[in-house]
Parts: C-alpha cells; structure tokens; sequence
C-alpha cells in the first residue's frame, strides 16, 4: 500500500486561508472615498468619507448646510496665524489669491455634502519670482459643520510644492502634524480649538457680513487690516447699533461719510473707532469739499495794477 504525503496539501491549505483572510481584512478596512464637486485651474474641492465594508461611517456633521460664498470669504479672510518664536508676526493664513476661489468652491460643497462627508480643499497657486521663475505653493484645508460652528483645520499654507509631475500633492489629513509649530489666534467670531491648526467660526455672526477683503480696479484682491486693531469692548460700535439720539445733521452726516470710507476698506478698524468716538464728541471734520477763494474788493474797470489809489 502506497503513503500519502499530507504535510504539503496541509500546507498549501494553511496559505489560502492566510490569503483568504488578508483579503476579507482589507475589503473590511476603513478607505476614503471622493466626491469631485469644484475645481478651477489646478485646483480642486471636493467631498470625502469614510467607508467601511463598502458603507459610509456617519460622523454627525450638520450637513448640508448653505453658506454664501462671500460669507465664507469673510471667513476665511479673518483668519489669522503665528509661528511660535518670539519674534514670528501674526500673518492672514489663507493666501490673499485662492480666497475667493476657496470661498466658492467650499460653498458649493458643504451645500452637498450629508453627515459623513468633510470638504478638501486642494489649492493652488502659481507665483512668478524674478520675472522668469515660476514656483507652486498650495494650501489645503479640511472644512466641515457641526450644529453653529464651521471648523476649518489647516494641513498645508502656502507651502512650495516640488516640480517633479510625478510627484502626487498629498491630501489632508485628519491629523495634520504641524511641522511649522503655527498657531491659529483667536478673533471676532473666530474661537482656536486644541489642536493647533484647527479653529471654529461662528458662521451666522454678523461680524462676517463685512467683507474682510476688497477689489480694486484692475481686478487686484487685497485685504484689510481688521484684526487685533479695535479697541476695548467699551468702546467699540455694537453689532448693528444706529448712532445715538440728539446728533446734529453735520455729525450724522459726517458719521455717514465715515461709515462709507470704511466699507470702501480705505480705514483700519482702530482708525473707524477713532474717528467715530471723535465724532461723537463733537469734533466734526471740515467738509472735504473744496472752498471758494475770497473775491478782492470790487474796483473801477478802467483801474489796473498802475492806477491812483483812492483818495
């Protein structure tokens, strides 16, 4: 009678089941899945969830939710950031070029997107230096609301990116590492989380109606100077309080004027509240119109720089 060898059956056996479960334990782990929703030039938004087992994994965001472009602008305009040295200046975070690109895009996303999903933002922007040379810098930023708070957490600002094309931009992360040791700072509306790079916004506040930013003729953005500037609470306007009773006409003309050159942007929020308390206090500014040079004393018509003075 003739043996039967099992030993490599056996194990033939033990490696398909191996096999068998790798597999099962991949199709079961957690993967991203994308939803493309905006994107201009280079860059892109879109939606994001996790799934596992093929199912999204609800993560209790108030989604949809509808918030204007130009809020989210606003938004984001305020943001500010500073490194951790001593000397390190506080500085906008979002770059003045992809706001209002960043500011549509996401709008545009969090109206579609259900609990599960979060907004990426991959921005991109293209400057030139010397004339000649051209680098990439991207900012990407993850955005998602929960109840009244929007939450924008920071992965990448402003950072050069390499030039190899096979070198893949990375997306965000739920947990960005912060190389640079930033700190998002504390604003009107604006609250830092613990993470460092994660900040919420109130987003239905009132103080987000004004546009943080302007253009100029020509098409150029530029910010203004709005954070850090005001002066104690005391002092400072209330949200969508009217001027007090008993004014002059000539003050409340005047505060209507200062209320227009400040939403021109051409005013700090520390020089609007100067000038307004000034205001109050009855110091009004001359008119800004033009006065009309005093007339010399009527004269004879025949007289001339030579004439006979009067007797």
């Amino acid at each position: 009678m003739r043996r039967v060898r099992s030993g490599g059956s056996s194990t033939a056996r033990l490696a398909a089941c191996a096999l068998a479960a790798a597999l099962a334990s991949l199709a079961c782990a957690p993967s991203y899945v994308r939803t493309p929703v905006f994107k201009q030039d280079r860059s892109e938004i879109y939606l994001r969830h996790v799934a596992k087992g093929g199912e999204p994994i609800d993560r209790g965001f108030s989604h949809p939710v509808s918030i204007a472009p130009v809020r989210l602008t606003n938004i984001l305009a305020r943001i500010e950031v500073k490194g951790s040295g001593d000397k390190d200046q506080r500085k906008p975070a979002i770059p003045t070029g992809v706001l209002y690109m960043i500011g549509e895009g996401a709008s545009q996303a969090l109206a579609k997107a259900n609990s599960s999903q979060v907004v990426v933002v991959m921005a991109l922007e293209r400057k030139r230096s010397l004339g000649i040379f051209t680098t990439d810098y991207a900012t990407t930023l993850l955005l998602w609301a929960k109840d009244d708070k929007l939450f924008i957490q920071i992965d990448k600002l402003d950072e050069p990116i390499s030039k190899d094309p096979n070198e893949k931009l990375a997306e965000p992360s739920d947990q960005p590492t912060n190389m640079k040791k930033l700190h998002l700072l504390a604003g009107d509306g604006l609250s830092p989380q613990q993470s460092p790079l994660l900040i919420a916004a109130d987003w239905r506040d009132d103080v987000f109606r004004e546009s943080a930013v302007r253009v100029r003729a020509g098409g150029e953005v530029v910010r203004r100077t709005i954070l850090m500037e005001a002066p104690s609470d005391t002092e400072a306007k209330p949200a969508g309080a009217g001027p007090p009773e008993g004014l002059s006409p000539e003050a409340l003309r005047a505060l209507a004027d200062l209320e227009e050159t400040r939403r021109r942007g051409d005013l700090t929020e520390n020089e609007y509240q100067t000038r307004r308390k000034a205001i109050l206090s009855g110091q009004i500014p001359a008119p800004s119109a033009p006065t009309a040079s005093p007339q010399a004393p009527s004269a004879p018509a025949a007289a001339g720089p030579n004439a006979p003075a009067s007797r």
